[in-house]
C-alpha cells in the first residue's frame, strides 16, 4: 500500500471512529441524564413518604433535601449538545436545545426551589419542609411538560 492510500485509510478510520464515538457519547449522556432523573424521583418520593406516613425518619429529610440541591446544581450540565432526540432514546424534547434560554430559566428555578427545600429541611419543621417540597414539585410539574412528555 502506498503512502497516499495509507493516509487515506487512516483518515477514514479516524472519521468513522469519531462518528461512532460521538453517537455513543450522546447515548451515554442520555443514560447518565436518565439516572439523574431517577435519583431526583427517588429523593422526592422518599421525602414525601417520610412527611406523609410513619415510614422513614425525619432525620433523613435533610440528607434527601441536600441531595436534591446537589442534583439541581448538576442539571445545567446534563443536557449537552448531541444528547437530544437524534442521539438515542430520550424523552427530552428538541426544544431543550432550540429554546436554551427558556430552558435555562427552568433549570435555574429548579435549583432555586431545591435550595429553599434544603433550607427548610435544616429547620426540621414538617410544615415548612412540606411547603418547600410542594413548591419544588409544583414548579417541576408546571415547567417540565414543555421539555419532557408527561
Amino acid at each position: 500500500m502506498n503512502l497516499t492510500k495509507s493516509i487515506f485509510a487512516i483518515a477514514a478510520a479516524v472519521v468513522i471512529t469519531a462518528s461512532a464515538t460521538t453517537a455513543f457519547a450522546g447515548e451515554d449522556e442520555i443514560k447518565y441524564r436518565q439516572e439523574i432523573f431517577k435519583a431526583v424521583g427517588g429523593h422526592m418520593t422518599a421525602m414525601a413518604t417520610i412527611l406523609k406516613t410513619d415510614a422513614g425518619d425525619m432525620k433523613h429529610i435533610e440528607a434527601h433535601a441536600n441531595a436534591m440541591l446537589d442534583l439541581a446544581k448538576m442539571a445545567p450540565s446534563i443536557f449537552p449538545e448531541g444528547s437530544g432526540p437524534d442521539a438515542g432514546k430520550t424523552r427530552a424534547k428538541a426544544n431543550i436545545w432550540t429554546d436554551a434560554g427558556d430552558f435555562k430559566k427552568v433549570v435555574m428555578a429548579f435549583e432555586e426551589n431545591a435550595g429553599k427545600l434544603a433550607m427548610a429541611a435544616k429547620t426540621g419543621d414538617k410544615g415548612a419542609i412540606g411547603a418547600a417540597l410542594g413548591g419544588l414539585g409544583k414548579k417541576r410539574l408546571q415547567s417540565l411538560p414543555r421539555y419532557l412528555p408527561g
